[in-house]
């Protein structure tokens, strides 16, 4: 199968060939500034790995953000991220972010998931996005309905982890909880996850909370 096409954006000729070593996943090619996004989108591409520190890009608060990006997967590299800006990115319309020069592997692993359009974040941006959500109680079932919809197929115990992960608990703090081991709660997360169609804790969160 051949990869999907990759486009680097960054001035930073050193990153650029740090990146471009992802080319075993991914054929790369690389732009000089964000004209470069409407090409992609013309030859019908859409991932995107871009400097978040290469100069002239606009604020990330900036409007013009949506439509630049529409049609594009993009994952974000900052030097110093950090919740605020991850934020800011994500509301952007970027799809992740992670370090500059986070580790290859874990570049690679950012890209897959962003690239099939789901989020990629640090742990305590996730953290902090769960846990606002405690203030939004869990979807309730109707009166006489034995489970709320959003649990349907699923066990009472693997409701039970569902509920909690969806609160930003830790997997050993579920385990400790509910009597059970951590290795047990990662197994009834992952059957949960593959039950409801979500690929992570966020969209588990938004699932139980009767966002999405």
């Amino acid at each position: 199968m051949t990869p999907e096409p990759l486009l680097i954006l960054t001035h930073d000729d050193v990153l650029a060939q740090r990146w471009a070593s992802l080319g075993s996943d991914w054929s790369v090619e690389r732009g000089a500034d964000l004209s470069a996004l409407a090409d992609w989108r013309a030859q019908g591409r859409r991932l995107v790995l871009l400097d978040g520190q290469m100069p002239g890009l606009p604020a990330w608060q900036d409007a013009g953000w949506p439509g630049r990006l529409s049609g594009v997967e993009l994952l974000v590299g900052l030097g110093t991220p950090d919740d605020q800006l991850g934020a800011a990115v994500l509301q952007a319309g970027a799809g992740g972010f992670c370090h500059l020069y986070a580790p290859l592997p874990t570049v690679r692993q950012a890209l897959q998931v962003v690239a099939s359009g789901e989020l990629w974040v640090g742990r305590d941006l996730l953290t902090r996005l769960l846990r606002l959500l405690d203030g939004h109680p869990p979807a309730q079932p109707a009166r006489g309905a034995s489970d709320a919809a959003w649990a349907h197929g699923l066990t009472v115990r693997e409701r039970e982890v569902a509920e909690l992960a969806s609160l930003g608990e830790a997997n050993d703090a579920i385990a400790e909880r509910l009597g059970i081991t951590a290795r047990t709660v990662k197994a009834h997360l992952s059957t949960a996850f593959d039950k409801l169609g979500v690929a992570d804790r966020l969209q588990l969160a938004l699932r139980v909370h009767g966002i999405r």
